[in-house]
């Protein structure tokens, strides 16, 4: 299948699908591929249709955010045209997952698009448990390679759909109960002493959430938890006001993780890096890597 211009749209919290979605273009690129890339926010953003459509979305409550679902509702219809549907965890295509693209791409499908290939990706966990330092850089390290091998199966004319595990499709179908817990999630953040007033959070705000009024903060109801203004505060000054267990303690900082990986030259075996079973999905996804031993 031969594509001279691909358009990604995307929405990130905390810059994994980002890096996936760098990761993508600079595939594309290199095959004499345009590529057009849109990041949703707030509002709902054109797009220039290119001659397949990827959609990247990080899994939230085992679906696709609800920018996503917005995103979807207000696109104009078209023909026929190709699209791929990328979703991105840091648990990797297992259960409670296995579902999480099904409302993406029959939301895709209503528009008159033909989904012609879906994937999960992985990227460093940001939520309740996080990885240790060797894992994240395998992870960001393999990321590339699997991109790659995807988009070469794309051009190839491979079409690849999955079949969900039946109780994933419950568990999917629960977690838009989750989705209304962002409201009390994003209304309840707290401003701590240490806030500096310099209003990152506010500019930075994927869903425009956050508002200075009258120079106090003031945090509304549509909230993704997201998480991204509570890793990227440059004073660590949000903390939740409940919810607090779905946050690492330490933080999380990807663009310090990948600083980090410059000085990283003996990567652990698979095996070794992923001993503990909740880690299978992500065991499973640096094997197709083929960039590390096993």
């Amino acid at each position: 299948m031969e594509f001279k211009s691909a358009n990604l749209v995307y929405f990130t919290g905390t810059g994994g699908t980002a890096r996936v979605a760098d990761a993508f273009e600079r595939s594309f690129s290199n095959r004499a591929v345009s590529v057009y890339k849109t990041e949703l926010t707030r509002l709902v953003e054109p797009v220039v249709l290119g001659d397949v459509l990827v959609l990247l979305f990080p899994v939230y409550a085992f679906n696709a955010p609800k920018s996503i679902d917005e995103w979807l509702e207000k696109i104009q219809p078209t023909d026929g045209r190709p699209a791929i549907v990328v979703s991105v965890s840091g648990g990797g295509d297992i259960s409670p997952n296995t579902a999480c693209r099904v409302a993406s791409i029959h939301g895709l499908e209503k528009k008159g698009y033909d989904v012609i290939y879906e994937k999960m990706l992985v990227m460093p966990s940001n939520f309740m448990i996080g990885f240790d330092e060797s894992l994240s850089a395998m992870v960001l390290h393999a990321t590339p390679a699997v991109v790659d091998r995807v988009v070469l199966n794309i051009m190839a004319g491979e079409r690849r759909r999955t079949t969900p595990y039946g109780i994933d499709r419950i568990a999917s179908k629960l977690g838009y109960f989750e989705k209304f817990g962002g409201k009390y999630f994003g209304r309840y953040l707290k401003i701590t002493d240490d806030c500096a007033d310099c209003g990152w959070c506010a500019k930075l705000c994927p869903r425009d959430n956050i508002k200075i009024i009258n120079g106090k903060y003031s945090f509304g109801e549509d909230c993704v938890i997201c998480l991204r203004c509570v890793y990227g505060c440059p004073q660590n000054a949000i903390e939740p006001g409940f919810g607090k267990f779905m946050v690492l303690r330490d933080g999380f900082n990807l663009t310090k993780i990948e600083n980090r990986m410059d000085h990283l030259t003996v990567y652990p075996r698979i095996s070794q890096a992923t001993n503990h079973p909740s880690l299978r999905g992500v065991r499973e996804y640096l094997i197709e890597s083929d960039c590390f031993e096993l």
